[in-house]
C-alpha cells in the first residue's frame, strides 16, 4: 500500500512495535502532507485525564470503556508513513469521530502536560489559535 487519504478525525489501528496494535486519531493538518495524531487507549490510574472519552453514541463505536487520549504516544506522519503501519486486515479508517469528539480531542491536546512542545505549537497553529 503506497498510501491512505487522511481525513481530521478519522481513527486508524496500527502497529506499534514492540507494543502491537493501538488506535490513532488524525486531529491536526501539521504540513501539506503531515497529521497529527494521538493515541486512544484504555484509562488507568496513572493516565493524563486532559481528555476523557467515554462510551455512547457519540464517540466511535470501538470506545467500549472509558478510555484516555495518550497525548504523550502522539505522532506526525504523512499518508504513506501511516500505511506502512496500518494492521494488515483492518478496514481504513477504522471509524470517525464526530466533530464534537475532535473538538475535545483538540481542547485536551492544547492543555495537556504530556503533548510534545513540537505538537502543541502545531496543534495552536492549526486551530489558529495565538
Amino acid at each position: 500500500m503506497a498510501s491512505v487519504a487522511i481525513n481530521l478525525a478519522d481513527a486508524f489501528l496500527i502497529n506499534t512495535p514492540p507494543n502491537g496494535e493501538h488506535l490513532y486519531i488524525a486531529i491536526a493538518q501539521t504540513s501539506e502532507s503531515k497529521y497529527l495524531f494521538v493515541n486512544v487507549t484504555t484509562r488507568r490510574s496513572s493516565s493524563e485525564t486532559a481528555c476523557i472519552l467515554l462510551p455512547g453514541s457519540d464517540v466511535p463505536s470501538f470506545i467500549v470503556h472509558e478510555s484516555v487520549i495518550a497525548y504523550r504516544f502522539a505522532r506526525e506522519m504523512d499518508a504513506t508513513e501511516l500505511a506502512n503501519l496500518i494492521t494488515v486486515g483492518s478496514p481504513i479508517p477504522k471509524e470517525s469521530c464526530s466533530t464534537t469528539v475532535l473538538a475535545k480531542i483538540q481542547q485536551g491536546g492544547l492543555v495537556s502536560r504530556q503533548l510534545k512542545n513540537k505538537y502543541k505549537t502545531a496543534l495552536k497553529a492549526f486551530l489558529e489559535i495565538s
